[in-house]
């Protein structure tokens, strides 16, 4: 199970839609390549100002294909940080404003895409979260770093330390999402502020993006590096080997 990735342009609008079989959307290592693929025509999609990355069904995106992750050694562990983080920066450096439109469960490398975006939106019936440490592992593709960059360490700490998935009341006052809708009228609210985003100058948006992103604090290029090296020694101490293989079986690990 794994999930397509469409891209829609309606004028200055772009939706980025997620398709999984179902209703269940997987980043899997194919998945991520039609991503990439989608990222290249965004950037260079000129007249493009908004950017909405949305999905249907049971989930937004689920996380990561957790037999991908089952037999990672360091060197492997190491390679899919690193790809994975490149692909949520080409997500962050787009010049258009990115929406997040998180409708039902956002986990692991879904809330990383999300984290990636400039603004996330929430239905009522969204959990959200970075469950990685329940595998062994730790969000290797930019979730550690934009966690504490977007939240401070306080809320990092609870999200990442606990693994926990948050409902849409709580992730709105922890400030992982923006704002809460009600299911029925999510769609709807969506556009709505797709309106509000094409107001402003895009030029201004534009500058405005950019030094918001400087102005967070630290270099994220080094955050990123001493994120994936961390994710690959995870890989590396046999406990994300435990982690995945326990998932899979539906049963608790049995932690070394």
């Amino acid at each position: 199970m794994t999930m397509e990735v469409e891209l829609r342009f309606e004028g200055e609008v772009a939706r980025v839609r997620f398709v999984g079989k179902k209703g269940v959307q997987i980043f899997s290592a194919d998945a991520r390549v039609r991503l990439a693929n989608v990222l290249a025509e965004l950037e260079q999609a000129a007249d493009c100002r908004v950017v909405i990355f949305e999905a249907e069904g049971r989930t937004f995106i689920a996380g990561a294909d957790i037999k991908e992750l089952e037999q990672l050694n360091y060197a492997s562990g190491l390679a899919i940080a690193r790809a994975g983080q490149r692909l949520m920066q080409r997500i962050a450096n787009l010049n258009a404003i990115t929406v997040a439109a998180v409708h039902a469960a956002c986990a692991g490398g879904g809330c990383e895409v999300a984290l990636a975006c400039d603004l996330r939106l929430a239905a009522e019936s969204t959990v959200i979260g970075l469950p990685e440490v329940k595998l062994g592992l730790i969000p290797g593709w930019g979730g550690t770093a934009r966690a504490v960059r977007l939240f401070g360490s306080a809320v990092a700490r609870r999200m990442i330390l606990s693994g926990e998935l948050f409902n849409a009341t709580d992730a709105a006052r922890l400030g992982i999402v923006d704002t809460v809708v009600a299911d029925a009228e999510f769609r709807d609210a969506v556009d709505q502020r797709l309106e509000k985003l094409l107001v402003g100058g895009p030029n201004a948006l534009t500058a405005a993006k950019r030094l918001i992103a400087d102005f967070e604090g630290g270099d994220i290029d080094s955050q990123l590096e001493a994120e994936a090296e961390a994710f690959a020694r995870c890989c590396d101490s046999g406990e994300s080997t435990e982690g995945t293989t326990a998932f899979l079986e539906k049963r608790p690990p049995k932690w070394n």
